[in-house]
């Protein structure tokens, strides 16, 4: 009876503590999630810009210094379907797996295991200025853009719908 009792409490204990723990922690937003909780996601980030909706392109978009971040969506209030970081005027700076300052800028971002799950990605291939990446949770795609270098992260299941996409517009005239 006392083993059951000292199990029973150690048991409540581990819950509880991990209860507090997923209660404290904020929230991840990544594509597949509300644009609602995005948006209240985004404003928890002391690095990100104040996010507003641009009609033209379906995202919500800011730039806060030489970073560009932006969430697209399925509508105003819809589901987002990718999120992209851009940084501007900082030639040293590339979206590389193998790059510390990439990964530590996507993990104070996102967390670690975004972070990691990109690091540890696998390569896929690359189509023009493209390289798409498969990790373990979501995929990725690195580029170099005009005047910085870009990174988008998507779900996993969209990831052979962009290469095929990037393909056709490689041999057709595609609006970027």
């Amino acid at each position: 009876m006392l083993k059951s009792n000292k199990f029973n409490f150690v048991y409540c204990a581990a819950v509880s503590a991990l209860a507090v723990g997923l209660a404290i922690t904020p929230a991840n937003a990544l594509p597949g999630q509300s644009v609602k909780t995005v948006l209240s996601w985004a404003k928890t980030k002391p690095q990100l810009p104040t996010l507003t909706y641009s009609d033209e392109v379906h995202s919500y978009n800011g730039t806060k210094g030489k970073l560009h971040f932006y969430a697209g969506v399925t509508a105003q209030n819809g589901t987002v379907t990718h999120e992209g970081i851009t940084i501007s005027g900082d030639s040293s700076f590339k979206f590389t797996k193998k790059s510390a300052r990439v990964v530590k800028l996507i993990q104070n971002i996102y967390n670690a295991n975004i972070g990691n799950d990109f690091q540890k990605s696998r390569y896929v291939t690359k189509i023009g200025r493209d390289q798409f990446y498969r990790g373990q949770n979501y995929a990725y795609i690195a580029a170099e853009v005009q005047g910085g270098t870009n990174l988008r992260i998507i779900t996993l299941n969209s990831l052979q719908g962009e290469i095929n996409n990037a393909r056709y517009c490689q041999t057709h005239q595609c609006d970027l």
